[in-house]
């Protein structure tokens, strides 16, 4: 006959064993969550900073990936609009702006001397470079600008950054991985979204999320 005692030895390894299982299926599945993560960071989605991230650059931020790859990301922030109208700045554009009212953003602390365009609309027909999100362009060509602002007279189809976000080969999926940053999936819409709200109304919405690091 197998006494209590037995009985009891053998539900406590049981119960040892499936600790020791739901352990390793644990780390699996964060080990996959982590791939998976990796693999959502493309060309195209947005960067929520989280609340926490201290750098200044950064700080309430949303960034717009422009390129993902093996050797790192570039990015520009969408949010930081400043009240510099673009030609005070960069005086060599100011032919090529025509009607164009909008003023100048800070992109991010890589080269600031640098122009990035985002287009969208009809002047979008017109830019040479790559379509980054839905119908919304990306070019870094300033003698492009007369073609362009021909069309695009307004900040809601032309926007302008003095500079870009870098980052090195997994720098950002180690931020990501630490809450620094949530992936949130990007439109058209929220490209050129009013840029004083873009950070609260993205960092409190659930729905839009992919991959939240954290």
């Amino acid at each position: 006959m197998i006494s209590q005692a037995a009985i009891r030895r053998d539900i406590h390894r049981s119960r040892a064993g499936w600790r020791a299982l739901l352990g390793v299926a644990t780390l699996a599945l964060s080990l996959v969550t982590g791939t998976l993560c990796a693999q959502e960071l493309g060309d195209g989605v947005l960067l929520i900073a989280g609340p926490n991230l201290a750098d200044p650059n950064f700080s309430h931020t949303v960034v717009l990936v422009l390129q993902h790859g093996e050797s790192g990301t570039i990015g520009v922030v969408l949010n930081r609009v400043t009240t510099l109208v673009p030609a005070k700045v960069f005086p060599e554009i100011e032919a090529g702006l025509g009607g164009y009212t909008g003023t100048l953003y800070r992109g991010g602390p890589v080269g600031p001397t640098r122009l990035v365009f985002l287009v969208r609309g009809l002047a979008a027909a017109t830019v040479q470079g790559p379509e980054i999100v839905d119908k919304v362009f990306l070019s870094g060509d300033p003698d492009s600008l007369g073609t362009i602002t021909r069309l695009a007279k307004s900040p809601d189809e032309l926007r302008m950054y003095a500079g870009h976000a870098e980052w090195t080969a997994g720098q950002l999926e180690g931020e990501i991985q630490k809450g620094d940053w949530h992936i949130v999936a990007s439109t058209a819409e929220l490209v050129f979204a009013d840029p004083r709200k873009l950070w609260e109304q993205l960092s409190t919405r659930g729905d839009e999320v992919v991959v939240d690091a954290r």
